[in-house]
């Protein structure tokens, strides 16, 4: 009797690892089932806040796009129930003001996007986990309409350009629902909602900051469309 039971679970185990087995295979395109992941590029939309704004409305300056598209380049790796992205994305826009002054901010980035999968069929699956990241941000702020004088360029007869940057970690949920991972272009949609946890003052390359102030506790928003390939 013990030993019958003894080979009735050892069967089941085995059966189950079998179709575990066919189900991880076909799970993903089978050009990339034994390769440790995939690359991909994104394009979406993002969004943070800024303490930074305050400083700039308050000297009547266009304060910094809370809102601008943000492109994305990583590699994906599945392991079993395990989904993890190492991405890189950067954003940039333009704002200006009728009285010719201008911000100008650049944000360039690394991600680590751990998720668990807690639902897939063939080519199909829902996931969940965190975001770990660091973006570097950089504002420039320009008052047009200044003149170059070519036969004189030194440094100090000119003005109208300050120069801001600001490196900072961020901590956050994310989700993630992804479409034909068994083909060999895959489609995901990932969204997740970071704090800025760090707390990083804004520093300057060519000048000393007095009255700086501490980028923490704001919010950085995004969704975007991940293409495998």
């Amino acid at each position: 009797m013990k030993k019958s039971l003894l080979l009735a679970l050892a069967f089941i185990g085995a059966s189950s690892a079998v179709m575990a087995q066919e189900q991880d295979s076909t799970f993903v395109h089978k050009d990339y089932a034994d390769k440790w992941g995939r690359f991909y590029i994104a394009g979406g939309f993002a969004a943070t806040d800024y303490k930074l704004n305050d400083k700039l409305l308050a000297s009547d300056l266009p304060a910094i796009n809370n809102g601008t598209f943000e492109l994305s380049i990583g590699l994906t790796r599945i392991n079993g129930k395990m989904l993890s992205d190492l991405e890189w994305n950067t954003d940039y826009y333009s704002d200006k003001k009728a009285d010719g002054q201008k911000v100008r901010t650049v944000s360039a980035g690394i991600k680590w996007r751990p998720q668990y999968i807690f639902f897939r069929q063939k080519g199909i699956f829902a996931a969940a986990g965190f975001d770990l990241s660091y973006m570097y941000t950089s504002v420039n702020i320009f008052t047009m309409g200044n003149n170059i004088d070519l036969d004189n360029l030194n440094p100090a007869t000119h003005s109208g350009h300050i120069s801001l940057y600001n490196n900072n970690w961020y901590l956050g949920p994310s989700a993630s629902f992804g479409v034909l991972q068994d083909k060999e272009n895959a489609l995901r949609v990932t969204t997740g909602y970071e704090w800025n946890v760090a707390r990083a003052s804004w520093h300057s390359d060519y000048a000393s900051v007095s009255n700086t102030v501490k980028e923490g506790g704001q919010g950085h928003f995004y969704a975007k469309l991940i293409y495998n390939f």
